[in-house]
Formats: C-alpha cells, sequence, structure tokens
C-alpha cells in the first residue's frame, strides 16, 4: 500500500468514525452526518497529501483541471444542499435574499474589498519573511482566452457551492456543538484553508483568513448571497486582474513553500 492511499484510507476511516459520533450523539442523520465529516476529514487530508501533477501538466491541461473542479464542486455541493433542508426552507441562508440591491451590493464590496487586503497584507508578509507561491499556484493561472472562460466559470462554481458548503451547511450543522454560528464558521474556515494546500502553508492560513471574513459576512447580513458574489469576485479579481501584479517574476530558486 502506498503512503498516499494509506493516507486516504486511514483519512477515510477517521470520516466514518467521526459521522458515527455525530449520529450517536444525535447531532444529525446519517446522511447528513457522512457529507459533514466527509468535508470536515476526508477531503482536506486528502487535498493535503495528495501530490499536484508536475507543472508542465498544469499548464498544458489548465481549462481540463478547471472543468473537473467545477463538475467534483457542482456534485459535492449539490449533495451537501440535499441533506441540507435547513438551508433550503424560507428562513434558511441560502433562501434568504437581502431586502434591497443595496444590501446586497454593499456587503458584498466590502466583502471583496475585505479580501482583497488579505491578499495584500500577506503579500506584504511574504517580502518580509520569504515566501514564495508553489509553482502550482503560478501554473494554474489561466493565459489564453478560452482558459480565462472557463476560470471564471469556476470562479462562480467556487462562489457558489463553496459557500454553501463552509459558510452554509458545516457552521449550521455544528451549532448544536458549538453554541453560535460564528463558533461553528471560525474552525471551518481552518478546514476551507486545508483544501487550498496546493498554495502552500502561507496560502492556507491566508486562504482561512478569507474563510473567517466570508464567514462575517453571514452574521452581519443572516444570507448566504453577499458572501458568495464576495468569493466569486475575489475569485476572478484574482485569477484574471491581478495575478501577475501579486505573483511577480518566478524565482530563480526552488520556491519556498510556506513559513
Amino acid at each position: 500500500m502506498t503512503g498516499e492511499r494509506g493516507r486516504f484510507v486511514a483519512a477515510a476511516v477517521a470520516s466514518a468514525v467521526l459521522a458515527a459520533i455525530f449520529v450517536l450523539v444525535g447531532l444529525a442523520g446519517v446522511a447528513a452526518a457522512l457529507v459533514a465529516a466527509a468535508w470536515l476529514v476526508l477531503v482536506p487530508v486528502v487535498a493535503f497529501a495528495q501530490e499536484p501533477p508536475p507543472l508542465d501538466e498544469i499548464r498544458a491541461h489548465r481549462a481540463g483541471f478547471y472543468t473537473a473542479s467545477i463538475v467534483f464542486l457542482a456534485a459535492a455541493g449539490l449533495l451537501t444542499l440535499a441533506v441540507a433542508p435547513e438551508l433550503r426552507h424560507a428562513s434558511g441562508l441560502l433562501r434568504t435574499w437581502p431586502s434591497s440591491f443595496g444590501a446586497l451590493l454593499l456587503p458584498s464590496a466590502l466583502l471583496t474589498a475585505g479580501g482583497l487586503l488579505v491578499v495584500y497584507a500577506f503579500r506584504g508578509l511574504s517580502r518580509r519573511f520569504g515566501w514564495r507561491e508553489t509553482g502550482v499556484v503560478r501554473a494554474i493561472m489561466p493565459v489564453t482566452g478560452r482558459e480565462k472562460g472557463v476560470f471564471a466559470l469556476l470562479s462562480l462554481a467556487a462562489g457558489i457551492f463553496e459557500e454553501l458548503v463552509f459558510r452554509g451547511f458545516l457552521p449550521l450543522f455544528l451549532m448544536p456543538w458549538t453554541g453560535s454560528y460564528l463558533g461553528g464558521a471560525l474552525p471551518v474556515a481552518v478546514v476551507f484553508g486545508f483544501l487550498h494546500a496546493y498554495q502552500g502553508r502561507h496560502g492556507i492560513a491566508r486562504t482561512a483568513v478569507m474563510g473567517g471574513i466570508l464567514a462575517l459576512g453571514i452574521v452581519w447580513t443572516g444570507s448566504l448571497w453577499p458572501s458568495i458574489f464576495a468569493h466569486a469576485a475575489l475569485d476572478l479579481i484574482l485569477g484574471l486582474v491581478l495575478a501577475k501584479s501579486l505573483l511577480g517574476e518566478p524565482p530563480a530558486e526552488p520556491a519556498m513553500e510556506g513559513v
């Protein structure tokens, strides 16, 4: 058994045990418990432990990687929605729409600005401590017009389905234990960071902080939609507008993976 396969099996077993605990303590039914445990343990462990493809392969097949990610996010998000009726009922986070266009636009804009501040703050820290973006981050950025079009679709899919899971389903699922939405959303933001392990250690921290900011949008508005719009806007801006200025020139020496 290879090391990667062994880690996957261990994570799957840990997810099953956690799901059983959720069911035994009455936190949720079997389906919701299995989905929650998979998101909390299995998916981040696999993301953290998985070896990325060679950089040349990523560069040659960017659009294919984007498409596969869209399919995965959509399938996983719809499965999550199916086991989370609390998101779908009339007063749920997904069905609650801001009272006016301004009530949607202002929080979305402020959350987007907050996310950009986090990115530039980490850029400053990277200059101070010598952190560099991983080769995967550089290789995955879209270059051609076709790649940019598929990347835009991926940004929308990530905005909708990642927010549905990480700012909707999981914090609400954990609320009976944590006592508040934010009490569940903050540790979930850390899990969200580990899903972006390809960005290196400082990228994990950066994404976790951004997840926390998006969770504050839920506390503020009581709706998922401002965070969905902000998440999609951040991905679009960072991938299509600011990528070159943020990444700079690739280093001549091997890149550091984080702190």
